[in-house]
């Protein structure tokens, strides 16, 4: 009898016990094409344990404290702590490692907008069977979680939560999305691209598309080529460059990036002018930076910046052109223009002693050329 009334005592307890946060990999029974492109994604990157860049931002901003935690691994069970230095980041916990985690994107019930950044709402309460969100026609049953329709996954809001803005310590906004989104904005349609397939694998039939889980941006080179439109004209010794910004943001979104477009005139295979030669810092009007500077006006990283020292940018679905004088040309002479974006400033990758290849090689986009007859 007393070992009856003990096993059922333990039983009690493990029934009762916290039950596990879902891990991504634990979602690749089912969606095994949705984690395949995900653990590939920045997402899935996000933490400073599989970014680079990230890591030695932080390094370098804030050895002790790690505010950021709240977007770039926002599954952390102490976060708060961690935000606040009490507890430091911790390389064996998934729930870090993840960075954002499929299961914290698909249970966020509601987004709060704060001044500093939005924060994300979390609808998980340790439920053995919990409700997860997502833009569904139809839920799905699952033995696994409750499938649920909400609005701010249908009108992309739920991105917002941590790609709005981010104002540092001093109370400047060093990124800003959301002056250019509104209820119309199709951030899922444009970086979640409807995908041939299924989402899971006892699905087959019943859908023939999902939306992609690979989050495509600058690291994309696909992306990359269809960020803008360029239009070359020549006529007169004056050529003018007409560069349209295809996206639905800014051409600059994250102060790191670099992108420009680099002009050259060749004939006989030799080059007889270029917009710039030794940086494309050279042509204000063709080259798209952020330059943050401190209270002394010196370059600055985010967390010191005051305001900017350089914004050259370009807000969405808008276009600008450039002129230029150029020698006269000759027939057979090819103009060509090429987009060229970098992940982050070479300058910066340098002086933060970046290395992944992937981060510092620039991004061959779209290319335009006219030939003179």
């Amino acid at each position: 009898m007393k070992f009856i009334l003990s096993f059922l005592v333990l039983l009690g307890m493990s029934l009762n016990a916290e039950v596990k946060y879902p891990s991504s990999e634990s979602c690749n029974e089912c969606h095994e094409n949705i984690y395949r492109e995900h653990t590939a994604s920045m997402h899935h990157k996000s933490s400073l344990f599989k970014d680079e860049v990230h890591a030695k931002v932080k390094e370098a901003v804030n050895k002790d404290t790690y505010k950021c935690a709240i977007c770039h691994m926002p599954a952390t069970k102490n976060l708060r702590a961690v935000m606040s230095g009490e507890k430091q980041p911790d390389p064996n916990s998934y729930r870090q490692t993840d960075g954002v985690s499929c299961f914290f994107c698909h249970q966020i019930s509601k987004i709060y907008d704060s001044k500093a950044h939005k924060i994300n709402f979390s609808n998980y309460k340790g439920e053995k069977k919990p409700t997860v969100f997502g833009n569904l026609k139809k839920p799905y049953e699952s033995n696994e979680h409750e499938s649920q329709s909400n609005e701010i996954y249908k009108n992309s809001e739920v991105c917002m939560g941590c790609h709005s803005h981010k104002q540092n310590a001093k109370g400047f906004e060093v990124c800003n999305t959301k002056n250019q989104y509104d209820k119309t904005s199709d951030c899922i349609g444009c970086h979640m691209p409807s995908t041939p397939g299924t989402i899971e694998k006892k699905d087959k039939g019943i859908r023939n598309n999902y939306a992609s889980h690979e989050f495509l941006g600058v690291h994309s080179l696909d992306m990359v080529k269809k960020a803008v439109k360029l239009e070359l004209a020549y006529k007169d010794e004056v050529l003018n460059l007409t560069i349209t910004n295809k996206m639905g943001h800014s051409i600059i979104t994250h102060p790191m990036r670099l992108k420009f477009a680099k002009t050259v005139i060749t004939r006989d295979s030799k080059v007889v002018w270029t917009n710039f030669k030794d940086s494309p810092l050279e042509d204000k009007q063709a080259t798209f930076i952020i330059v943050f500077k401190d209270e002394d006006g010196k370059p600055a990283l985010p967390n010191k910046a005051i305001d900017y020292k350089l914004n050259r940018n370009l807000k969405a679905n808008t276009s600008k052109t450039v002129t230029y004088k150029v020698p006269k040309l000759q027939k057979g002479d090819e103009i060509k223009t090429t987009w060229i974006s970098y992940i982050v400033n070479p300058k910066i990758a340098k002086k933060l002693d970046i290395t992944t290849k992937d981060i510092v090689k620039p991004y061959v986009g779209v290319e335009e050329s006219l030939y003179i007859y």
